[in-house]
């Protein structure tokens, strides 16, 4: 058994710098004491607001600070159909917006951390990721991002993602330097509202299920997770028992970054 999991975390809780702050300061403790390495993708709202807390991390061996745009705005729309029967509409923003957003975020990053980030979680992420946007991606491209996670959405627009669904470049809309990792799986926040956002155990014992066919099928899984869950979850046990399991089955970790500087030697 092998694979590899890139932990992700999404870090957007902007205005509630309280719930911010607990997180980063769990998930340092956290991934220094088991020595396993994640990816922080930072809203821009939220470096302005914990600038100071951040500052830690942006050296640190351990942690990768990628962005997740200024504002939150949606590189695509997106249209849910749950299992429920209902109906979500959120709206996309224009080109010109979501360039607008991408080039603040970063401004933010190289003002107040000194650094200049190449990935991007796209907000909401999208059934295909932008492998039918190539405007988009063209956007991207020309403020520096060169992986994204942006494909974290079924033919519903909804959940689970196949974990089928690997990592591709988007040589075919003619960006073969644009590298889209996948999210597969559930995100967290609709899987705990789905299962009862307290019963933990429900929740880890899903996500340790799927970590065995990971581990099968020798697959890369980008893992989701939000500041927000640290509500209910203040320890992060969750993640602290997916690391466990991981290396009993043989699963290495990687930054996303790390990830792309290796797809990017093997080319």
């Amino acid at each position: 058994m092998s694979g590899k999991i890139l932990i992700g975390y999404d870090v957007e809780g902007a205005g509630k710098p309280e719930i911010t702050r607990s997180f980063l300061a769990a998930a340092r403790k956290l991934h220094e004491e088991l020595d396993v390495p994640c990816t922080f993708f930072l809203l821009g709202r939220v470096v302005e607001e914990n600038a100071e807390e951040l500052e830690p991390f942006v050296a640190h061996p351990l942690f990768d600070l990628q962005q997740h745009t200024y504002s939150h705005i949606l590189f695509k729309s997106v249209y849910i159909e749950y299992d429920n029967g209902k109906t979500q509409f959120v709206k996309g923003g224009t080109p010109q917006q979501i360039e607008e957003d991408l080039a603040r975020a970063t401004e933010v990053m190289q003002k107040l951390l000194g650094i200049t980030p190449i990935g991007v979680c796209g907000p909401w992420n999208y059934y295909r990721g932008l492998a039918d946007r190539p405007d988009i991606l063209e956007v991207l491209h020309r403020q520096g991002i060169r992986f994204c996670r942006c494909y974290g959405r079924n033919h519903k627009d909804y959940q689970p993602v196949p974990y089928s669904t690997q990592p591709f470049w988007y040589k075919d809309q003619g960006f073969p330097d644009i590298l889209e990792i996948p999210l597969q799986g559930w995100q967290d926040y609709y899987l705990r509202w789905r299962m009862g956002w307290g019963n933990i155990a429900a929740y880890t014992t899903w996500v340790l299920g799927d970590m065995e066919l990971v581990a099968s099928a020798d697959y890369v899984w980008s893992y989701c997770q939000h500041d927000g869950s640290n509500q209910g979850d203040p320890d992060m046990s969750i993640v602290r028992s997916l690391i466990l399991r991981a290396r009993e089955l043989g699963i290495t970790f990687a930054t996303h970054n790390a990830y792309y500087q290796e797809r990017l030697r093997q080319q």
